[in-house]
């Protein structure tokens, strides 16, 4: 058993942000009738102790009543036996006297790097007999709770028990947003010492969820909502945070699973036509009439706008008819005048002005509905809407009855994804990009900036720049396939045909009338996702 001094030096460690428990147990064993042959039991000592927690340093002080050896005494910490090696008396003998200090210190102890210490107990042993003489919980925080200690074939020492509060549930997360797969670290704060944590992560994994600290791993795409239970013997107590966790996917996971054909802030066609019934095309800013020479049609499965979309004049189509799927608009839709046809279920973040326009599937609206005279709704389509109503007097009800006010409509998410940068020039060296020159089949070009006005058709070419744009001009009976990305820049084609995928900042612009652009997946020109050339 270890000494320290005695006096101003334990005094000393008391002080500061000590909450000092005085705990006042006394445990009196009392001797029951012999029973045939059976001798009278043990009497058991009685003492008086204060017990205090500082920074996870718990002193133990003997006030009074009997003097204890310490090969008859046992302290356990949170119910596991503390070595005899780690108590500190101060001024102490063999045995545990009235003034005599036992200190404890746990502040290096892994067990406690996030929690406090919570229970005490002192357990008297004679012989192959164990019988506990005090016992407290809650330590150094607030006035702890006795428990009823049973003396085996003597009596029951009852303590006055104090009721022990249910938690209050409390947790963080860090980090809260990143690109999958996401590690997220959760540290319990919750109060009024919980004992037992039941977590939900959100995405369906319960791995590690009962334990106080847990680490998790978000491998999907989404937004999570993550929920803790805190328990104790006072109750329960639930914290619900919505969406508190949100992962994205990577640039690489959106083109590939979505397959976009092209991507950037505006997409500029003088040609014909859009094909790809099964591509996306996502544009970072507004679309307007005048983006597709009056008459394009983009026929194609996924439209993202992010900004407002206004197709005023002329004929302009969107979705593909073979295979409908979304288009999301990102603020107000405005389909005034022209005939044109729209393909896929819409969803507007804004407004929505319908006047000219072919609906053929379901338009949910978060926000005012106004119809001019000559819409045309198929049997099945249905605009849902959260505003106002507007329309004209007299207006068919075989239009108005498929306009219906609802208190929300299903909302959406518009991908953020942002490009990435060119790779290292020594990955491009290392399959076999060159610096420029014409374009020929199966070429591959690294460049700050490329220009080509003119040639041959080419096929499954792949063409880099770095800091610059794309130019492609004067192809006029020429196709071209093969990916094109410019993650500083813009791409401007002009020729017969396009087909493949574009991926530029600022924007896809077809400068040629007649054109036709096919959007492909992107593994069709890559065996490989590690072969992107991003």
């Amino acid at each position: 058993m270890a000494r320290s001094s005695h006096g101003e030096d334990a005094a000393a460690e008391m002080v500061g942000t000590v909450i000092l428990i005085a705990i006042l147990v006394t445990a009196i064993g009392l001797v029951a009738l012999a029973l045939f042959s059976q001798p009278a039991p043990e009497k058991l000592p009685a003492i008086a102790v204060s017990i205090s927690n500082e920074t996870k340093i718990i002193e133990i002080r003997h006030e009074g009543g009997n003097m204890l050896a310490f090969e008859e005494m046992e302290v356990r910490i949170d119910n596991d036996l503390l070595p005899s090696g780690d108590l500190i008396c101060t001024d102490c003998g063999s045995d545990w006297s009235v003034g005599d200090l036992i200190r404890i210190d746990l502040s290096s102890d892994p067990r406690y790097e996030f929690t406090m210490p919570n229970k005490v107990d002192i357990i008297y042993k004679k012989g192959d007999q164990f019988q506990q003489i005090l016992t407290t919980r809650y330590l150094g925080t607030m006035t702890p709770t006795l428990t009823p200690v049973t003396i085996t074939g003597t009596s029951t020492v009852t303590p006055t028990a104090t009721p022990v509060p249910a938690p209050v549930a409390g947790f963080n997360g860090a980090p809260l947003s990143g690109i999958r797969p996401l590690s997220v670290s959760f540290a319990d704060t919750s109060t009024n010492f919980p004992e037992f944590w039941l977590w939900d992560f959100g995405d369906g994994n319960t791995t590690g969820n009962t334990l106080q600290h847990p680490e998790h791993l978000y491998t999907t795409a989404g937004n999570y909502t993550v929920t803790l239970t805190a328990t104790n013997s006072g109750g329960s107590n639930t914290l619900v945070r919505a969406d508190y966790i949100r992962v994205k996917q990577s640039f690489s996971d959106f083109i590939t699973n979505e397959n976009v054909g092209v991507f950037g802030t505006k997409f500029y066609f003088e040609g014909s036509r859009v094909i790809g019934p099964d591509a996306t095309i996502f544009i970072a800013g507004p679309l307007v009439t005048s983006d597709l020479n009056g008459g394009s049609e983009l026929l194609v499965h996924r439209i993202y706008v992010d900004g407002d979309l206004t197709l005023d004049g002329g004929s302009a189509g969107l979705g593909s008819p073979t295979n409908p799927g979304n288009i999301y608009v990102n603020g107000n839709l405005k389909l005034w005048s022209g005939g044109r046809d729209i393909y896929g279920d819409v969803y507007v973040a804004g407004n929505f002005e319908l006047k000219d326009a072919k609906i053929h599937n379901i338009v949910y609206v978060d926000g005012d509905l106004t119809l001019g005279w000559t819409p045309t709704l198929d049997a099945n389509a249905r605009i849902y809407y959260t505003g106002n109503f507007i329309y004209p007097n007299g207006m068919s009800t075989a239009i108005t009855d498929k306009c219906i006010k609802q208190a929300s409509v299903p909302g959406f998410l518009i991908p953020d994804p942002v490009i990435p940068q060119a790779k290292p020039a020594a990955w491009y060296a290392d399959r076999g990009y060159v610096a420029g020159g014409p374009l020929t089949n199966n070429k591959k070009i690294i460049a700050e900036s490329y220009s080509s006005t003119g040639g041959p058709s080419a096929s499954n070419v792949i063409v880099v720049a770095r800091t610059g744009d794309i130019s492609l001009t004067g192809y006029g009976g020429s196709t071209i396939t093969g990916v094109l990305f410019a993650p500083n820049g813009r791409v401007t084609f002009a020729g017969k045909a396009f087909e493949g995928v574009v991926v530029a900042k600022d924007g896809f612009y077809v400068t040629s009338g007649g054109t036709t652009v096919t959007f492909k997946k992107l593994n069709d020109y890559f065996s490989s996702a590690d072969d992107y050339p991003f």
